[in-house]
């Protein structure tokens, strides 16, 4: 395994702490298409959730591995450290794969380690996942069973997808409580969001146990002005007029999200004040997870 710097928090010692009270609630952020904010959505929603005290794990499923990079690591570089494809292949356990978020490079000078925040770490070679999963037993249930064996250590799991409603996304919505579809404000990606109603639906008919449902829409990378887009702002309003009472607070088009990814940093420590890292602390807030009183 690979060792991490002093005063980095180890998964180990979070399992030696024991389980919270109660048992993880657990999102999954989907959408057919690639490119939908579902990412960035992900990681800077949990850091949102970890600053306000909730022991929150984000679980990267997409072999492009952006979630993973969004957090301090490039997995394949790591000599020693699991993965899900590690997982997969069965030469590790799912707790293996999980170390604490980072805020910068790991390994960078000044890069420090994110209270309440972790990461299971994906790999460029979960590109085969499909495949392998495909010949598996029970194979839509293969995720849930990992989650399930550490779901009472978090409050919170977000787990992050690859852009298609494949096999691996059929996984992480069994094994999620509610989806969150993420789209951008136009009218071919507010489609997608009926698709994704589809499949669940689909699931909910053909597997038992299955109680993820579309619970939230969250539209990102919304125009400031409408002189910017009348389009993309028509688009949302008529996502709001179908999905009213599903609406999260939405996300502002901002140069400082791509400029955070390339810092290795969330929004909250890359750009304290910024108007997205607002409507990320809202969007939290609005799925439940407000700033936690001191215990």
């Amino acid at each position: 395994m690979t060792t991490l710097p002093p005063g980095y928090i180890p998964f180990s010692e979070v399992l030696a702490a024991g389980p919270l009270p109660g048992e993880a609630r657990i999102f999954a952020m989907v959408n057919q298409s690639g490119g939908a904010g579902k990412t960035t959505s992900a990681v800077n929603i949990a850091a949102s959730a970890a600053e306000y005290g909730w022991r929150t794990l984000i679980v990267d499923g997409d072999a492009q591995c952006d979630a993973s990079v969004a957090c301090g690591y490039e997995p394949d570089r790591l000599e020693g450290q699991a993965t899900l494809y590690d997982v997969l292949l069965g030469v590790a356990n799912f707790e293996d794969t999980i170390v604490p978020a980072l805020a910068g490079a790991f390994g960078a000078k000044g890069t420090v380690a994110i209270e309440n925040l972790y990461i299971a770490l994906a790999s460029e070679q979960l590109e085969d996942a499909e495949q392998m999963l495909a010949t598996r037993v029970g194979r839509e249930f293969w995720l849930r069973g990992l989650i399930d064996t550490v779901r009472g250590m978090f409050d919170l799991i977000i787990i992050d997808c690859p852009g298609n409603l494949g096999l691996y996304v059929v996984n992480a919505i069994v094994a999620s409580d509610e989806v969150i579809g993420c789209v951008k404000p136009g009218w071919k990606e507010l489609r997608a969001l009926t698709r994704i109603e589809l499949k669940i639906e689909e699931l909910q008919r053909v597997l038992a146990g299955v109680k993820a449902f579309l619970g939230k829409v969250l539209v990102v990378d919304v125009p400031t002005t409408r002189s910017q887009g009348a389009v993309y702002d028509d688009s949302r309003k008529s996502v709001a007029s179908a999905y009213t009472d599903r609406m999260l607070p939405t996300v502002r088009r901002s140069p400082r999200i791509p400029e955070s990814y390339a810092a290795q940093k969330v929004l909250r420590i890359f750009d304290r004040t910024g108007e997205a890292t607002q409507n990320y602390y809202d969007i939290t807030k609005a799925l439940g997870f407000p700033r936690r009183k001191q215990r």
